[in-house]
């Protein structure tokens, strides 16, 4: 697939990839290639650039849809989100341990913050080599891809701490013969490590963000490392890393220091400021904006569109995309195509996230805390209407617009063929097969493109779209977060909130519930349920339900463990599809709200201690 967006540098050590490693201590392959000695790397030009662009290789990568990695989108089928066969091979959904675990970052990270340090302690301007014709790598050159790899080596630590919690901090470049063996840091001095490099390497970086630049769009930027910065305080002060883990509370190093902190007020203090930066830095001069489509604004348009091309919206996305096209049955394009126009089908989601959307009034299909249920939403599932002229179940008419841009439903109209969808055995989907019809009876539609097919001569069998690390609808959300915490009655809390809504093409949250404006519990719910619908399968789920340490719930209620449903792909369009049915359990325990440290890991080293659970 051809790469529109991508950085020129980047681009130089993706597709060279001069330096391999096969262990975090040794992350360079240093001997490789006739180079016996380091320097030579770094009196090179073309060699330093290389190992810049490999700092970037671990970015976020949710185009990466269900491959283990952890810097890929298997959050999402590990969440209340969705399922897959090969998400549930992992071991996920059952009983697992720290011998069997995949979708670790602790080795993968940590070869690249030992990647970043090397450079961080090694490069230099190059003005002499080669003589007056030579390339050249000036200091202002150095010092600013000195300040992106300082960015990057913040941004590993914060993904470390989101899924492992406290974790050690390296800053010097451990060599085989030094082995890399120190205890874990506290989660106070890792987040405080995390907020000062932030704030000392964006003074380096790209001020501006590069919208109007094809080639360096996927540059961090100064904008990039103030929203990290917001989201790093959101996390710290969340349930989870401020106090409210008892287990972690009786965390001790080796040597009995502690490792999590009890609660602090201040954090969200801390937390309302970061994410104030980052609204004012955003707004100032129209940096980032919600997308909304040109022309009459359509909803319907806007929520589909946001994901196909780059837009200012986006604050960080990687140059790299691996939504892969049509040819590949294991591609993202392929396995979000029903099997009855020629894909496979196998990103199922589940029924708990289709029911979480509002309806086209932007009211729930059930009452909650703080809005009541649509009149629209007919309960009578199995009765059928109309839409885009085929029928289909009253469940799935007059929903709104992200419901349609995330769920292919049974009875959909498939938007090139314009044939009719149907899930269930004896309609055009398949049975026979491991996934099923799909096994829930819906399948992932967002963020796929509309162009695509894989035998029409109207479709094409590729399009690239942006793989986005961070968009500002996720700020907006997390500052009304943060500050309803503090000061509920602030009419930001609710302003933000419905800068969201208003795109997806809902009412005001007070306009349909004037009770909930100052209310600190039902806003808070509120603004959960929009993260929930607005972010959904982006990746954000997963660690939303657990910094909030609702992970226990039942199903529906944020819980990760439990009986989870879809519809009956047994019945029949008319005789019993559209009943939920359970279909899978999955487990969950306190142990859970972190990611225990690997055995491998865990037998490499001398001070290392595991994570709570008895992993």
């Amino acid at each position: 697939m051809k790469l529109k967006i991508i950085n020129r540098i980047f681009a130089i050590g993706f597709i060279f990839g001069l330096f391999s490693s096969c262990n975090y201590l040794d992350v360079s392959d240093e001997l490789a290639g006739g180079i016996t000695d380091i320097s030579q790397v770094f009196n090179n030009v073309d060699r330093t650039k290389k190992w810049y662009g490999q700092v970037f290789e671990d970015v976020p990568d949710y185009s990466r849809m269900w491959n283990t990695h952890g810097m890929g989108n298997i959050w999402a089928f590990y969440a209340d989100e969705l399922y897959s066969r090969i998400a549930n091979n992992s071991g996920k959904y059952t009983e697992w341990n720290s011998s069997n675990t995949n979708s670790n970052r602790w080795y993968p990270l940590y070869e690249r913050i030992r990647q970043a340090n090397i450079f961080l302690e090694r490069a230099k301007p190059v003005t002499e080599e080669g003589g007056p014709a030579a390339a050249r790598l000036t200091e202002p050159e150095v010092e600013r891809y000195k300040a992106n790899v300082r960015f990057m080596r913040a941004a590993y630590y914060f993904y470390l701490m989101e899924l492992y919690g406290p974790v050690p901090i390296v800053t010097q470049s451990l060599s085989l013969e030094d082995e890399l063996d120190v205890p874990r840091n506290s989660l106070d001095e890792v987040i405080n490590f995390i907020d000062t490099e932030l704030i000392e390497a964006m003074v380096g970086m790209e001020q501006e963000p590069y919208h109007s630049n094809e080639s360096y769009r996927a540059v961090p930027t100064k904008g990039t490392a103030l929203a990290l910065r917001a989201k790093l305080w959101a996390y710290a002060a969340s349930k989870l890393f401020n106090g409210g883990f008892a287990e972690g509370l009786l965390l001790k190093n080796k040597d009995g220091k502690r490792l999590f902190p009890d609660y602090d007020a201040g954090k969200l203090q801390k937390a309302v400021q970061a994410n104030k930066e980052f609204i004012e830095y955003a707004e100032q001069g129209g940096r980032y904006e919600l997308y909304k489509n040109l022309g009459t604004f359509s909803p319907a348009q806007s929520v589909y569109e946001l994901f196909q091309e780059y837009n200012r919206e986006i604050i960080w996305a990687t140059s790299k995309s691996n939504w892969g096209g049509m040819d590949n049955t294991e591609n993202f394009d392929h396995m979000a195509t029903p099997r009855s126009e020629g894909g496979t089908a196998g990103i199922h989601v589940l029924q708990e996230l289709v029911d979480e959307f509002y309806m086209a009034d932007g009211l729930p299909i059930k009452a909650t805390s703080f809005l009541s249920k649509s009149p629209d939403y007919d309960a009578s599932e199995s009765t059928f209407g109309t839409l885009d002229g085929f029928e289909v179940s009253n469940m799935y008419i007059g929903r709104e617009p992200r419901f349609y841009n995330t769920v292919t439903f049974s009875g959909k109209k498939w938007q090139l063929s314009n044939k009719e969808v149907q899930f269930y055995y004896g309609g055009n989907a398949d049975k026979t097969v491991p996934d099923g019809a799909p096994l829930t009876g819906y399948v992932l539609f967002k963020r796929y493109n509309r162009t695509l097919h894989k035998t029409l001569n109207t479709g094409v069998k590729s399009k690239y779209r942006p793989s986005i690390i961070f968009r500002l609808a996720d700020f907006y959300l997390l500052y009304a977060e943060v500050l309803n915490e503090v000061e509920p009655a602030n009419t930001d809390v609710l302003k933000y909130v419905n800068l969201v809504r208003e795109r997806a093409g809902l009412p005001n949250l007070e306009t349909l519930n004037p009770a909930i404006a100052g209310n600190k519990e039902l806003q808070r719910e509120a603004i959960r349920r929009e993260r929930r619908i607005e972010l959904a399968t982006e990746g954000q789920r997963y660690f939303d339900v657990r910094r909030w340490m609702i992970a226990e719930n039942e199903p529906g209620e944020g819980g990760q463990g439990g009986d989870f449903t879809g519809m009956n792909p047994d019945g029949g369009k008319t005789t019993g599809f559209h009943v939920r049915k359970k279909f899978h359990t999955r487990t969950f325990k306190r142990k859970n709200y972190f990611f225990p440290i690997s055995l491998e890991d865990m037998q490499r080293s001398n001070v290392l201690v595991q994570n709570p659970g008895g992993w």
